[in-house]
């Protein structure tokens, strides 16, 4: 009698408590050096939205990290694992919804905890999407689990989809958007965007003083006035910037806690 009883409550929990399927593997076998595990831990998970093709999605991704890998700071980050989810295309369509409101897609809240719980550690969870146009991420950080969409046919040349993806990494590891064309208002914030001259010297007035690259520039948004502090940037526009400056640097290597080596400091003469 137990038995039936607990048989029958397993099948009204499927019911109330749908089960999607799911997997996630490695993208691609890393090497870790030694003392990795006292590293930070990013993990990145690609999922294809639209793809018609497994290996054009694999295509990209592989682009899209080799950009990474070769961009500074990540050079000199060893915590990087990458996977890949694989979901059947019909629950796709459950699980993942369109919106109207930033950042234009909303995940099913069981399918994001239940691949923390998998990895045991927070990811960003990116979405190569082919039925969509835009691109966008949440400002976050690198200790917190958030989601990084890319609208695959905004940008018909793949690096431009590289290049984008590294504009929106930042924002989830706590970056503040730089350019005043932005769809989204701009909204000030540490480390690179203040709402005054005054504000900046105190978050970057130390590099402004040792780096010709650092200053005090103005961006317009709007009826407002910020400062951000160089005039090209991978968060201002990451199609004529192949690095996010100084400042942005720095604060990645503290975020990530990479070894601020200062490789990227060119001192005044």
């Amino acid at each position: 009698m137990r038995k039936k009883f607990l048989f029958c409550t397993l099948i009204l929990l499927s019911f109330v408590f749908p089960v999607f399927p799911w997997q996630i593997e490695p993208f691609q076998k890393e090497e870790f050096p030694p003392g990795w595990e006292n590293q930070t831990i990013l993990n990145i998970v690609f999922i294809p939205l639209g793809y018609q093709k497994k290996d054009s999605f694999k295509k990209d991704v592989f682009l899209i990290i080799t950009y990474l890998k070769n961009t500074p700071p990540f050079n000199q980050f060893k915590g990087f694992r990458f996977y890949i989810l694989s979901i059947a295309s019909k629950e796709k369509n459950i699980l993942f919804k369109k919106s109207q409101n930033f950042p234009y897609l909303e995940v099913r809240n069981d399918l994001i905890s239940g691949i923390k719980n998998e990895l045991n550690y927070p990811y960003k969870l990116v979405v190569l999407d082919k039925q969509i146009n835009i691109s966008a991420a949440e400002v976050s950080n690198a200790k917190a689990t958030s989601i990084i969409i890319l609208g695959r046919n905004s940008y018909g040349r793949k690096n431009r989809l590289a290049k984008v993806f590294l504009h929106e990494l930042g924002h989830s590891l706590g970056l503040r958007e730089e350019n005043p064309g932005s769809s989204q208002p701009i909204i000030f914030g540490p480390p690179n965007c203040a709402p005054d001259k005054e504000t900046a010297k105190k978050w970057w007035g130390d590099l402004a003083k040792e780096i010709d690259d650092v200053g005090y520039f103005k961006i317009l948004s709007g009826n407002k006035t910020f400062i951000k502090p160089t005039r090209s940037s991978i968060m201002n526009n990451p199609f004529k910037s192949s690095r996010y400056g100084p400042v942005n640097e720095r604060y990645l290597c503290q975020e990530l806690k990479i070894p601020v080596t200062l490789y990227f400091v060119t001192e005044k003469k």
